[in-house]
């Protein structure tokens, strides 16, 4: 019934940032993830019989080859969707993948690329991001949102790509001031250039009320996280 689900085992998890941690995952025996680029998204699903799943960015381990992490919102003040997924997960605790996914996004050497990320939105936006810096002639810009500096969620990778592109923290913003620093970075721009963000809906939301000013519908994309209700059918 579930033959699309792939086992894995949680082995640990790690604070990276205020409020965030990686929580980290190995292949069980004789399971393994289709090959995926850094930043695809993945569905995590508990075998807790709730019918949902929950969509986070993913990432390789560089030390173990059939290990990944995922980057998660863990707050329990806040009663946020992560913390409930994730606050009961410990080492040698089981769960179960969908096969990873890259945002449906055609890259165009000769357009210019917009990124935008807040909170755990920056692991798909760092993942993206390197697919440019590997093509060729590509040209992009990243802007990455956080309230605090602690809480800059791979501030790190992002700023590894620092040579071939122009990469941005805009850190304690207001939201007066994140709309205007959003607004003044897609505008003006050429209308086959392609916007592409991941974050809170209502970030995204107003990226994309912005962009669509500029530049052509199909042109903007939201990478979307967060928790989804299954087909139980």
């Amino acid at each position: 019934m579930h033959d699309d689900r792939i086992p894995a085992v949680v082995t640990g998890k790690r604070p990276v940032a205020q409020g965030y941690y990686a929580v980290e995952f190995e292949m069980t025996l004789n399971s393994e993830l289709p090959p995926f680029e850094d930043g695809a998204i993945v569905d995590l699903i508990r075998h807790n019989g709730i019918d949902s799943r929950h969509s986070l960015p993913l990432w390789h381990d560089s030390s173990r080859r059939n290990a990944f992490v995922v980057h998660v919102r863990q707050e329990p003040e806040e009663k946020c969707e992560e913390f409930r997924l994730l606050s009961s997960w410990n080492r040698g605790d089981e769960i179960y993948l969908g096969a990873p996914r890259g945002a449906e996004v055609a890259i165009d050497p000769r357009a210019r690329h917009i990124l935008f990320s807040a909170g755990v939105g920056a692991t798909a936006i760092a993942g993206f991001a390197r697919r440019l810096a590997s093509t060729a002639g590509c040209c992009f810009e990243v802007h990455n949102f956080a309230r605090t500096p602690e809480r800059l969620v791979f501030r790190a990778e992002l700023d590894e790509l620092s040579e071939r592109a122009q990469i941005r923290h805009q850190i304690g913003l207001s939201e007066e001031q994140i709309a205007n620093a959003t607004a003044h970075a897609v505008s003006p721009t050429q209308a086959n250039s392609r916007v592409i963000c991941s974050g809170p809906p209502a970030f995204m939301e107003l990226i994309e009320r912005q962009a669509l000013q500029w530049v052509y519908p199909s042109n903007v994309h939201k990478i979307i996280l967060g928790e989804t209700t299954l087909d139980v059918a």
